[in-house]
């Protein structure tokens, strides 16, 4: 199916037979998903079942996303340790890992693999950039191998830092998955002015709030859609203006069940009525 330009979506963990999930899916109205390909899933084992019932559902896969075993987003140390590529002695099986990853988003359909690729340094000097830039090259040419973009989630870093790393990686596939709710959480800077600057490096985006770190050390709170620090509205008008054409993606991390999907049925609403303003 094709997918309108942002046409709204959502974003869930693959972790239940598919059939539940997309059944899930439509409960909000959505026809669009990304599949969040989780540590627990085993890509070989399933894969035809999730063709079958994407087939069956009728819906549209708009990328996946994959989190890798050990990554902890409790507290901003916890991340630094443990998220994406920067974490020490984890690099060989979470490349190993996006290789399985990529293999099941292609056939599946879907042009785009994104993750996490861990904080990277302000300082290109820094060893660590230089480490972080070839493994960046080798998940390119992993997702190009089977006709992808390889799409990094922004905002553990500034604009600034992320453009210089796109461009310091040399790859034409390489792209941005816009979250502004990272920017906040992590504060990293303004989404609006951190959106102005990667526009044209933007493939995706997640539509998820928060609210700032209160203390240095400690990372932001996530909150329902509409009830943190991003201009929605000024958000999806700063989409239309650059000419954005992909979905909009609904992420909410809320451990309970019913609160969350409480929360996805009020971003579905609110996401409704600011694009209806926007006419």
């Amino acid at each position: 199916m094709a997918i309108a330009p942002m046409e709204l979506g959502l974003i869930f963990w693959a972790e239940k037979d598919p059939a539940t999930h997309l059944a899930y899916l439509k409960s909000f109205g959505l026809n669009v998903c990304q599949i969040g390909v989780a540590p627990s899933l085993n890509c070989e084992a399933t894969v035809d079942a999730w063709k079958q019932a994407i087939a069956n559902a009728g819906v549209s896969v708009f990328g996946s996303a994959v989190a890798y075993e050990g990554e902890d987003y409790a507290n901003l140390e916890k991340v630094h340790e443990t998220v994406g590529f920067t974490a020490p002695g984890y690099a060989a099986e979470r490349i190993a890992r996006t290789r399985e990853a990529s293999k099941f988003t292609a056939a599946l359909g879907s042009k785009a693999l994104s993750c996490h690729i861990g904080f990277i340094p302000e300082e290109q000097a820094h060893p660590l950039y230089t480490e972080l830039v070839g493994i960046a090259r080798e998940l390119c040419d992993i997702c190009a191998a089977n006709g992808q973009d390889f799409v990094l989630e922004t905002g553990q870093e500034s604009a600034e830092t992320l453009l210089g790393f796109l461009a310091a990686v040399q790859r034409s596939n390489i792209r941005v998955n816009f979250d502004p709710a990272n920017m906040v959480l992590y504060g990293s800077g303004d989404p609006l002015t951190a959106l102005d600057l990667l526009q044209k490096n933007v493939l995706s985006v997640h539509c998820k709030d928060g609210t700032s770190p209160k203390a240095l050390g400690e990372l932001g709170k996530e909150v329902a859609l509409g009830d943190g620090e991003v201009n929605f509205p000024g958000f999806l008008a700063a989409l239309k203006a650059m000419g954005y054409t992909g979905p909009l993606i609904i992420e909410r991390e809320e451990p309970n069940e019913a609160q969350r999907e409480a929360d996805i049925r009020l971003a579905v609403t609110r996401l409704d009525q600011w694009k209806q303003a926007l006419s």
